[in-house]
Formats: structure tokens, C-alpha cells, sequence
């Protein structure tokens, strides 16, 4: 299947870790966002301390880690001993790693130096970046995909923009419940594209706390797409 992943970011202290392994087992293509950054504190809730990253273990989860701030910039320059350091030795728990760095002229990222050699490493990226360009040479090499998300966690809902490549690339930018059977359709209707993933942030809260209900409802909602595709 072309889709790879549904992915739900923003996983946080109240969420139901129990529950939240229920949903995996049902829904395996299911995929935790967890984000993090060294001022985690000042971030709000969708950000997750240390201490509850290492709550994660034994789980059996599938989880990528949205590494923002100069966190992400440390990643970026190759500096994954700090990340280690401050996920306190947890970061071998997630496939993926994702560095959302907004402004990379000054900064360029090292390809050559990612977690391990089974960690896919995303590169976050607006559609409308400079830099884009320059970030599509690294598709496909090695473990490296693209994020296209030009909402930023913020909840705008903004139309998809397919990407030619022949890497993994992932959608967001405003997916909720409400859209993601339009979104998922349109996606999963274009017979040329390759893998892809889709990622929702604020469209899965309420009061701006992880919704496993929202949850449950989009996967049920890309179940019933997936299986007419499937069948087609």
C-alpha cells in the first residue's frame, strides 16, 4: 500500500498510553507524533517531558520524534548525542525522526549523520520555502523523506499540493476529521505517486489536548477509503 503512515503529533501528559496501544493494534499503519525540545516546558502542552518519552518503552509503538527549536538545529548539525542526552536514552525508540527547522540557509543538514542506520530522518518543509529545492536532492538517499506542511501545526486547513518523487513524501496542513476523507481520496486517486504519509496536529484536539476520540474517528474514516481503493 502506498500509504505508508497516518500520523497524529502532539501525544501528551494526559493522553492514555494504554489506549493508545489499543489503537495500534487495530490500526497498525498508526503512527505517534511525539514532540519534544529542550525548553519543553515553555512549549505547552503538546510538548512531552523527558520523564513521560521514557514511559513510552515496551509499548510496542510506532513513533517518530518532531524535534523543534535548537534542538532540531543540534540534530541538524549532527549533534544526536545531545538529543540522546535529552530524551534520557529514549531516542532508539522511535523509527523516524523529523527536524523541524524552519530556516536551514545558515544551516545545513548532514545527511551523512542521522540516529542510526534504521532511522528515517524527515525533513520538514512549507511548500513555499526557498530551500525547498534544495532539500528534493536528499529524497530517496538513504532514509530521508520530505514532510510538506505548509500549516505548521497550526491547523490551517490548505489544499495539497502532490509532489513529484520517487521518495517517501508526507501531507499535511490542516487535516481533521472532517476533511481527511477528501484529502486521503484525493491522495490515494493519483495512480503516479509514490509512498506518502499524512500528519494532523491541532485537528485531533480539543482544548488543545490529544483527542483519542478525533483519533479513532479519522482512522475509521481512512479505513473505510482505503478499503475502496483496495477493492478498485
Amino acid at each position: 500500500m502506498r500509504l505508508k503512515h497516518v500520523t497524529f503529533t502532539g501525544v501528551d501528559e494526559r493522553t492514555d498510553l494504554d489506549r493508545l496501544q489499543e489503537i495500534q493494534k487495530q490500526y497498525p499503519y498508526t503512527e505517534w507524533g511525539i514532540l519534544t525540545s529542550y525548553h519543553w516546558y515553555e512549549n505547552g502542552n503538546r510538548y512531552l517531558s523527558p520523564q513521560i518519552i521514557d514511559k513510552l518503552r515496551g509499548r510496542g509503538l510506532n513513533m517518530a520524534l518532531h524535534v523543534c527549536g535548537s534542538a532540531a538545529h543540534d540534530a541538524a548539525k549532527g549533534k544526536w548525542n545531545k538529543i540522546r542526552k535529552h530524551t534520557l536514552g529514549c531516542l532508539w525508540l522511535f523509527n523516524r525522526v523529523q527536524l523541524n527547522v524552519a530556516n536551514r540557509q545558515d544551516n545545513p543538514l548532514r545527511m551523512s549523520s542521522t540516529p542510526s542506520l534504521n532511522t528515517e530522518l524527515i525533513i520538514q518543509q512549507r511548500p513555499n520555502k526557498t530551500t525547498l529545492y534544495e532539500d528534493s536532492k536528499w529524497i530517496g538517499e538513504g532514509n530521508v523523506s520530505m514532510l510538506l506542511d505548509a500549516s505548521g501545526g497550526k491547523g490551517i486547513d490548505t489544499p495539497i499540493v502532490l509532489y513529484p518523487s520517487d521518495g517517501k513524501i508526507g501531507y499535511a496542513g490542516g487535516i481533521n476529521p472532517d476533511n481527511v476523507e477528501e484529502k486521503m481520496s484525493f491522495l490515494l486517486s493519483h495512480v503516479t505517486m509514490g509512498e506518502f504519509w499524512i500528519d494532523m496536529e491541532s485537528g485531533v484536539r480539543t482544548n488543545d489536548w490529544f483527542d483519542l476520540d478525533k483519533v479513532e474517528r479519522v482512522l475509521q474514516i481512512c479505513d473505510r477509503v482505503i478499503g475502496k481503493y483496495v477493492r478498485t
